[in-house]
């Protein structure tokens, strides 16, 4: 209990800017092949994070900040799709991935920004649509809007759920 009465006190003394800052790299790093898999979920750590926060913090602040780290995970995940093929050793990383890759490009030249978007909502495919998009080499404008718009209505929900303007039961 002590641990995280340090944490709940530790959010509240930081500085505006520190916390925008730590949540948009945390959400990038959720949204960034070969990051995310060291962060815990992001659905646990952005509810945490919001509901500790939002007595001192406007939702629209902590809304910002996931959308813009989201956003931010997403070029990163795209860009580095579009240039995997300069970088032999980060091709043999991603062969882990090669299924779900090969699959996600099938639907993607069909119906691509439907699934950028729709891809955002799931765990896995929240880098690797973004990372594929970049391997067939896509439209970067259309992907960079439609990345856009889904990241900001992923870090709206959070902020929804945790204000407790949106309940969600299993």
């Amino acid at each position: 209990m002590e641990v995280f009465n340090f944490i709940i006190d530790s959010l509240n003394h930081l500085s505006p800017i520190t916390l925008f800052i730590s949540i948009t790299l945390l959400t990038a790093g959720k949204s960034t092949i070969g990051i995310s898999s060291l962060l815990p979920p992001a659905s646990l750590m952005l509810l945490l994070i919001f509901s500790l926060c939002l007595p001192t913090y406007s939702p629209i602040f902590l809304w910002l900040a996931a959308g813009c780290g989201a956003l931010l995970g997403s070029i990163m995940s795209y860009e580095l799709g579009r240039f995997i093929y300069r970088f032999p050793r980060l091709e043999k990383r991603v062969s882990r991935y090669q299924s779900k890759i090969n699959r996600l490009q099938q639907l993607l030249k069909s119906k691509t920004y439907c699934i950028v978007f729709i891809s955002r909502f799931l765990a896995v495919l929240r880098y690797l649509t973004p990372f594929s998009a970049g391997l067939l080499k896509l439209p970067a404008y259309g992907i960079y809007i439609t990345s856009a718009i889904s990241a900001l209505v992923w870090s709206a929900l959070f902020v929804l759920i945790a204000t407790g303007v949106l309940n969600i039961t299993l």
